[in-house]
């Protein structure tokens, strides 16, 4: 639901997924809470944990009654989690964010005065990569202050948890659900089909990865790319092949140890 009224409140809404966070989504919510910017809402929706993510997240939202959950009767993954959250959100801006990871105080700010600056439909910023403890992994990810379609299939620079959305544009798309990486392409066809998008080149947030996950899951991961490149975009066979040449080697940059 997007409400475009100069009274509607909130500014922005912000959608968090859930299953299982019990051992990081309080410091999820609670970089939310810290930000400057005081105007939101935050639709944490629960996709059927079992540990005890339900009981802190309603904690917090008595607490807060800008929090609110929402239980999903079935786990439905993570790409439906999302659209369900996107057709109940309202406000001028949607904004993303895992209920693992964590934003500084000051990425709303930053992230609306851009979309005020430039008019973007989408914005994003770069991100520290940290492990399950919050230790640095590897250099600080730094976004160009913009990115095209041509540009993102090769080197991607919108992820999940740093992105702002114009209310339009999240009322108006749903994320595939038959698709490993559904956000990726769901960026990727934003793009191609004209959506504007600028970003932040300041560290607002904090990715969190598991340490060993990397470089095992580097096959799997550009296999799921051939897909979303080929199946989901209709990319010609040759231009695919040089585009996961050109992703190959951004990915080895990007993971390069600090």
């Amino acid at each position: 639901m997007y409400i475009d009224s100069q009274e509607s409140l909130p500014l922005v809404c912000v959608i968090m997924p859930a299953y299982n966070a019990g051992p990081y989504i309080a410091e999820a919510i609670a970089s939310v809470q810290a930000q400057t910017v005081k105007d939101w809402e935050l639709l944490v929706i629960d996709d059927g944990s079992r540990d005890d993510t339900t009981r802190i997240v309603t904690q917090l939202a008595q607490e807060d009654p800008r929090i609110r959950l929402l239980m999903n009767e079935e786990n439905m993954g993570v790409a439906k989690t999302r659209n369900r959250g996107l057709e109940l959100c309202r406000g001028k801006y949607v904004a993303l964010l895992d209920s693992d990871d964590y934003w500084k105080p000051q990425l709303l700010e930053k992230m609306l005065a851009r979309a005020e600056q430039t008019g973007a439909d989408i914005i994003y910023c770069s991100y520290e990569i940290v492990d399950l403890a919050g230790k640095t992994l590897c250099n600080d990810f730094i976004v160009p202050p913009t990115t095209s379609f041509d540009e993102s299939i090769v080197r991607s620079v919108i992820t999940c948890s740093t992105v702002l959305l114009t209310g339009k544009l999240a009322a108006e798309n749903r994320f595939p659900t038959n698709l490993y990486h559904e956000d990726i392409a769901l960026w990727f066809q934003l793009l191609r089909d004209g959506a504007k998008a600028a970003g932040v080149t300041e560290v607002l947030a904090a990715y969190r990865q598991r340490a060993d996950s990397r470089s095992a899951g580097k096959l799997t991961s550009a296999r799921r790319r051939w897909t979303i490149y080929r199946k989901h975009l209709g990319m010609p066979f040759f231009r695919t092949v040089g585009v996961m040449a050109r992703y190959g080697y951004y990915g080895l940059k990007k993971y390069k140890k600090v």
